[in-house]
């Protein structure tokens, strides 16, 4: 369908990620059915329509940029890069390959998980400020909410996607609230009934993706006795956009983003 841009007025399609005519962003552009980026350019419209605050974010789409403290995805050539700017100025490549979708999504799962930890962040906050201004006779009552508000909060964001982790030289995989672990002895996957706190309360730091890596030196876990395919209505697979929505993903001019709360140590 055509529509007018914002911008300059000019009649565009609405599946353009940019106006032809000016170069602007097509807020309203139309992208996969399943409402996620598959191009750099979609990306950065996805962005500019949810009002992300790229710059103060510390994400630079599109862009090979150089300075510390900065997730990014550019083209190179044939090649689509994705990459973390860590505080000391190290760069720590995400994937560096030819499938454009799957550098797009996951410098899109990172996005998200960004916007998650800071609207905990200002929840927390927003809270403690509440607490402030109550009076003493409501005082036990508001911290008793607030914790389980913010406890539930946590909770959901530590929830792990459906795929493969890589943690302390050990390969891991998540599904149906059960993780296991890649035998290196017996070359087999293998239920792992405790595994690392580490591992499983900050698993988006060690998260390598849903689908298999031939060069990973592991077995396709789909071929094991233990997969199981996800269901249409429960899959949590990393493509997929999970339980989020426009509300989740929209970013308040209001707020400030503090990019100081980002872990700018790790590799990803």
């Amino acid at each position: 369908m055509r529509q007018r841009c914002e911008y300059c007025d000019n009649w565009i399609d609405d599946t353009d990620a940019v106006c032809p005519h000016c170069g602007a962003p097509n807020e309203h552009m139309m992208v996969s059915a399943s409402g996620v980026p598959k191009t750099i350019d979609e990306l950065k419209a996805f962005a500019v329509a949810h009002n992300l605050p790229l710059e103060q974010m510390r994400f630079f789409i599109g862009e090979d940029f150089k300075e510390p403290r900065a997730f990014g995805i550019y083209q190179d050539g044939l090649d689509f890069v994705v990459y973390k700017n860590k505080a000391d100025g190290t760069r720590a490549i995400r994937y560096r390959g030819k499938d454009e979708a799957y550098a797009v999504n996951e410098l899109y799962q990172k996005m998200k998980s960004e916007v998650a930890n800071q609207k905990n962040r200002l929840g927390t906050q927003k809270v403690q400020k509440a607490q402030r201004k109550t009076r003493v006779a409501g005082i036990l009552v508001i911290i008793a909410f607030a914790t389980a508000l913010v406890g539930g909060i946590f909770a959901i964001s530590r929830m792990p996607s459906r795929g493969y982790y890589s943690y302390n030289d050990t390969s891991y995989y998540y599904q149906d609230d059960y993780w296991y672990y890649y035998d290196t002895s017996s070359n087999q996957w293998q239920p792992d009934p405790s595994p690392p706190t580490t591992l499983t309360e900050n698993n988006n730091d060690y998260w390598e993706g849903s689908s298999w890596d031939s060069s990973s030196g592991t077995s396709d876990f789909s071929s094991s006795q233990y997969y199981e395919p996800p269901s249409e209505s429960s899959s949590s697979s990393s493509s997929d956009d999970d339980d989020w929505d426009d509300d989740d993903w929209s970013w308040s001019s209001s707020d400030s983003w503090d990019s100081s709360a980002t872990d700018w140590s790790s590799d990803w």
